[in-house]
């Protein structure tokens, strides 16, 4: 009895973090956006986002993500951005599950040279069906930083996630995340995150994506603006 309803909650369990995905699958992703302007105005913008995930076992599946953005303006360097960040998550039950990441990230415009993250926590999955997907996570988060002023800075924040996905047919669904961070010793020192991106299928395994992020640091390093977005439009192709 007890073995049946373990391989039941396995088989749930896939279902409910990787759709139909199966044990040992690997689905690729990559996103490539290009705006550039001549003229009176010289400007190119580039973004590429490249992700995968893996579905391990029955009860574990791994994500990763690396994205780069970068721009200038009459030869003058206007954005920079690299991001990495990986996540393992291991499901208990169709509900409760537990994850482990790390990410890293350079942006000297927002004033870090370098900035390493690591954490874990627990998540619930509130509701999955056909038209959309609800969980929510909470937990631990390390956070080490080189910034641009010379000085290195380490903090130990609670994290909160949510995520939810929202499927108007077969070809086009909306995509949004909200990740907060409060750090444990000062509360003044808090980071919010937001990413939401509507993606609509062109034909077999492309597609057209528009994204938006805001990002408000409530403690941002000296010098430096508290709010920054990106806004992207781009080709998607999946595999």
């Amino acid at each position: 009895m007890r073995k049946s309803v373990m391989l039941a909650w396995a088989a749930a369990a896939v279902v409910a973090t990787a759709g139909d995905m199966q044990v040992g699958e690997f689905r690729q992703h990559v996103e490539l956006a290009y705006l550039g302007t001549s003229g009176n105005s010289d400007s190119n913008t580039l973004s590429a986002l490249y992700s995968n995930e893996y579905q391990a076992t029955a009860m574990d599946d791994i994500h990763f993500r690396a994205d780069a953005y970068y721009g200038d303006k009459d030869g003058v360097k206007t954005d920079e951005r690299y991001r990495a960040h990986i996540i393992g998550n291991h499901h208990f039950d169709p509900k409760w599950y537990a994850y482990a990441e790390a990410g890293a990230l350079r942006n000297t415009f927002e004033g870090y040279n370098q900035q390493y993250n690591g954490g874990l926590g627990v998540g619930y999955m509130i509701f999955d069906d056909a038209t959309q997907t609800l969980k929510v996570r909470g937990g631990y988060q390390y956070r080490y930083a080189n910034l641009t002023t010379g000085d290195d800075e380490d903090f130990h924040y609670a994290k909160l996630g949510v995520n939810h996905d929202y499927r108007f047919n077969e070809k086009t669904e909306l995509v949004s995340e909200l990740n907060a961070l409060e750090d444990l010793e000062e509360t003044n020192d808090y980071e919010i995150v937001f990413r939401t991106a509507l993606k609509t299928a062109l034909m077999a395994n492309f597609s057209l994506k528009v994204g938006f992020e805001v990002k408000y640091d409530n403690t941002p390093v000296e010098g430096k603006d508290t709010t920054d977005t990106t806004t992207t439009v781009g080709i998607v192709y999946d595999f």
